[in-house]
């Protein structure tokens, strides 16, 4: 059938439209509300870690009360209705990171604490997720625990932070546990520095879909020996140091996931203000695509659909926006998704699960409403 002149003529913009959709493709419908969950438990200081247990939220850091009942530096709330449970492992320091193993049998903690669940850990331990009591697992580590991830089978436990010796054996920042006896692993061995004796530690770590790599993230210039950008990713077993060297991290990179089909790597940090950018998981290199923001970004999250950042930024992507923000995974366009955080700091974790969205950190309001250090949204991620 012959196309009439008025179709000829319209084709043209019809391409050109096309193009642009998808070169600039609109925002998700996959979105949490922007109106966080109410009521929901609050705590009188920072939030440093989040992590969820079915319908359990843990959260960790320096605060003393949640709720208005004493929670030193853990507690545990109810994210179907932000009700505090009597989870109570009563740390004596701060949380700075929580993991749950994959089979839901343990939350592992790790911070600055001595004693934690009723029992003496040094800075890392494993509590029972009902009774938050501390289970035997007692590796010792002589510095503060900043990062946790478990391996895909749940039978190694990886940490990261400041430390330079676990269980007695030098590890640079960097080691990996035995889940069941709290060994340190002989043969993952890595070592990350800044060179010489200067400061370095491990902020993040996400562990690959197949379960054979393991991407870090921090403040350090050398990983084995080699130059890497804050950011760098080792093989599971015996820390071989793989080829993604990522270009553009500059300073600290504070927040790093990985979409859940592992094709993709966002991280989080500090530069000229901040930064949320994209990679490929293999060599790195260029980003796919980087944000510029006005503060640090602390706290990454992503779905398939969106990557959620939170930090001390008041501007990102062009938008304003108050302490935490929504982008596209492919293009780092800037969602609509706008609920606003107070405070000079905003978020420092964030952690998504099938129907909630929650970050943690040092903001007293959200979306105009009371939500101190901890604040949940619900819908799809």
């Amino acid at each position: 059938m012959p196309v009439n002149g008025r179709l000829r003529l319209l084709l043209p913009g019809l391409l050109l439209a096309a193009l642009a959709a998808v070169a600039h493709p609109r925002a998700a419908t996959a979105l949490v509300n922007s109106a966080p969950d109410n009521p929901f438990a609050q705590t009188n200081g920072r939030v440093e870690a989040v992590a969820y247990l079915g319908n359990t939220i843990y959260v960790g850091g320096e605060f003393t009360a949640v709720g208005g009942q004493a929670r030193n530096h853990l507690a545990a709330i109810r994210a179907s209705d932000g009700a505090l449970l009597a989870w109570n492992p009563n740390a004596n320091g701060v949380v700075r990171a929580l993991a749950v193993s994959p089979a839901g049998t343990r939350v592992y903690a790790g911070g600055d604490f001595s004693t934690v669940g009723g029992a003496a850990r040094a800075r890392v331990a494993a509590l029972d997720p009902s009774t938050g009591h501390a289970l035997s697992w007692s590796p010792y580590v002589n510095d503060s625990v900043k990062a946790l991830a478990t391996s895909a089978s749940g039978a190694h436990v990886f940490v990261g932070g400041d430390f330079t010796s676990v269980q007695a054996a030098g590890r640079r920042h960097l080691a990996s546990l035995a889940a069941t006896s709290g060994a340190v692993s002989g043969v993952f061995k890595p070592t990350l520095s800044n060179g010489g004796n200067n400061f370095a530690t491990v902020l993040a770590m996400a562990v690959a879909p197949d379960g054979d790599t393991l991407y870090v993230s921090g403040d350090f210039a050398l990983a084995n020996g080699h130059a890497r950008r804050n950011a760098a990713a080792v093989s599971t077993g015996v820390a071989t140091l793989r080829a993604w060297s990522p270009s553009g991290t500059a300073d600290a990179v504070h927040g790093l996931a990985l979409s859940p089909s592992g094709r993709t790597v966002f991280v989080g940090g500090r530069g000229a203000g901040g930064y949320a950018q994209a990679y490929g998981p293999t060599a790195g290199g260029t980003p796919l695509w980087n944000v510029h923001a006005d503060g640090n970004v602390e706290a990454v999250a992503a779905s398939s659909t969106t990557v959620y950042v939170g930090g001390h930024f008041t501007s990102i992507g062009g938008g304003a926006r108050g302490h935490l923000a929504a982008l596209h995974p492919t293009s780092g366009a800037l969602y609509g998704w706008n609920p606003s955080a107070n405070g000079v700091f905003g978020a420092f974790a964030a952690r998504i699960r099938a129907s909630h969205l929650a970050f943690g950190g040092e903001f007293t309001q959200v979306a105009g409403q009371a939500h101190q250090g901890i604040v949940q949204f619900s819908g799809t991620p």
